[in-house]
């Protein structure tokens, strides 16, 4: 019998030679049997009520490759601690003819009562894990009530353990029974200029560029960002006010992933820890009065016009096409009327250093002139025909070679896909699993349209080029007086033209360069009504820099 084991513990607080332990009972269990293990899984600190555990994967993977006849594990819970993952795998394992063992538990498939032993098994895991849920938020709830922590790290605190100098661990030190914060100096003087800074009226996204500048590390040890200050400033442990069990985890029974979902308000556990105060109660009311104009006004925007725009969403015919040339982040509208880059917006100048702002309508209506008059110029034309005409000739030379790699890799890709389907049939699906078909899929379809496509059309190029030059000048002719609710489309049309982008560089000078390209595959898309498609030999051309004026 070629036999494997699998072993698991749960949390890494558990010894990791309880493993040893496993595998030395199931050991010993197999030489009793004259049984030859010629494989070991092994998953450390992990659930047993995840399906997604790296060697748990290979296992199933082996067992359907017929790697080996045999499974031997301490007992059925190491296996998996959720009842219907658990009956599902043994079904799993009968369908392939492999035998599944547990040393400890007396489990065995192949006895003719293993469905009862299973489900009471797969039961007891399943109350075993409500009850230690029970006792776990039991135990947190006590500790809440005297003052400790009961979980996480919170930005001007510090976590100091508490010692049982009486108990020792398996390493001989104080067992840790309990975590309490105290206060960090360094970092409350922050959380207070954090508070006091938008109380005066400055928004988070330029608090965090402030901390950034002066070299604060953020909570995780990087840089701010706006979105780390937004919820420091409704975090009511800075006045002394614990507030514990606002929230429970469900479990989604078909992804695996966890749901935040809010408990009843009388639910709560609010411990007063006043030692515990950053900031001063006057300054906290400052900044709540704020947060609750900021928000009444917010609201009174969507009443008056619940489609108003709140900030979601390009707006502009240029947004989210302009990039900064030194970091390769968005220009974005950093007020009413200017653009500026969004890393140095939101995260200032010891991310990002270019801090060059330009008017939306200079940008407007330069880069506008620009597309009309000097994009798609004679010569630049004339260069594409040329170029047309040599991509035709190495196409017609290189397409039978090109179809005969294309059908083989499609006959891989379906080989896959069949290989996939297969194990779905038999029960293997996970987020991997998923993923993989997925993936497959697309690169069939892929290589389908490949077959499919004649040569994009490039035998007609010249015949229909004066044609969409024709459309492509009516097009941007327009743009200035193009309708809010057309901008997107617009947009897209100007993406396709562009080549994707366009680089906004800082000069020497203090001034800005816009880099523009003539996208020729863009244009010949346009021409046939399908902008945000461009093919994988597109050619730019009419590349050149065009200075903006900028403002300070």
């Amino acid at each position: 019998m070629r036999t494997v084991t699998y072993c698991r513990f749960s949390s890494d607080k558990q010894r990791e030679a309880s493993i040893e332990d496993q595998q030395r009972n199931c050991q010993k269990f197999a030489e009793r049997e004259g049984w030859d293990i010629i494989g070991r899984y092994t998953d450390k600190a992990i659930s047993g009520t995840k399906a997604d555990r790296p060697e748990y994967q290979t296992m199933l993977a082996d067992a359907v490759a017929g790697a080996f006849d045999l499974l031997l594990v301490d007992d059925l819970s190491r296996l998996s601690r959720d009842d219907v993952e658990l009956k599902t795998t043994i079904r799993r394992f009968l369908f392939w003819g492999i035998r599944i063992v547990g040393v400890s538990d007396g489990f065995d498939s192949a006895s003719k009562g293993y469905k009862i032993h299973a489900g009471v098994r797969g039961l007891i895991n399943e109350i075993y894990l409500d009850d230690l849920r029970e006792k776990t938020h039991r135990g947190m709830v006590g500790q809440v009530l005297k003052g400790n922590n009961a979980g996480g790290r919170t930005y001007g605190f510090r976590n100091v353990p508490i010692e049982d100098k009486s108990r020792k661990d398996e390493y001989g030190r104080p067992v840790i029974v309990a975590v309490r914060r105290k206060i960090n100096p360094e970092q409350a003087k922050v959380v207070r200029q954090i508070f006091e800074l938008y109380a005066d009226g400055n928004s988070d996204r330029w608090i965090a560029y402030e901390l950034n500048r002066r070299g604060v590390l953020s909570p995780r040890g990087s840089t701010w960002v706006g979105s780390a200050v937004r919820p420091m400033l409704r975090n009511k442990l800075y006045i002394g006010q614990y507030i514990w069990n606002r929230s429970t985890l469900v479990r989604n029974p078909d992804t695996g992933s966890r749901k935040r979902i809010p408990r009843p308000e009388d639910e709560w556990i609010v411990q007063k820890m006043p030692h515990l105060r950053i900031v001063p109660q006057d300054l906290w009311d400052r900044v709540v009065a704020r947060r609750q104009e900021i928000h009444e006004k917010l609201a009174a925007i969507q009443r008056l016009n619940p489609k108003a725009r709140t900030g979601a969403g390009p707006k502009y015919l240029f947004s989210s096409l302009l990039k900064c040339g030194v970091c390769g982040a968005n220009y974005a509208m950093s007020n009413a009327t200017h653009y500026a880059c969004s890393t140095y917006i939101n995260q200032g100048t010891a991310v990002c250093a270019n801090n060059i702002r330009v008017s939306r309508r200079v940008v407007e209506s330069r880069l506008l002139e620009a597309i009309k008059a000097d994009l798609f110029t004679e010569e630049g034309i004339a260069l594409f025909k040329k170029e047309v005409r040599r991509l035709l000739a190495e196409r017609k030379v290189g397409e039978n070679a090109d179809k005969k790699d294309t059908r083989r890799d499609l006959q891989k890709v379906e080989k896959e896909l069949a290989n996939i389907m297969e194990a779905i049939k038999q029960g293997i699906i996970t987020p991997t699993t998923k993923d993989a078909l997925q993936e497959a899929e697309a690169e069939k379809l892929r290589l389908e349209r490949i077959l499919k496509m004649d040569l994009d059309g490039l035998e007609n190029i010249e015949t229909m080029l004066p044609r969409v030059v024709d459309r492509y000048r009516d097009l941007v002719e327009n743009f200035e007086t193009v309708p809010m609710w057309h901008v997107s489309k617009a947009r897209t049309c100007i993406k396709a033209l562009v080549g994707g982008d366009i680089r906004l560089v800082p000069t020497p000078q203090g001034g800005l360069n816009a880099e523009l390209r003539g996208d020729y595959a863009g244009l010949v898309a346009l021409a046939k009504e399908n902008p945000g498609h461009r093919g994988k030999r597109a050619r730019l051309f009419g590349v050149f820099t065009l200075p903006l004026s900028t403002c300070h």
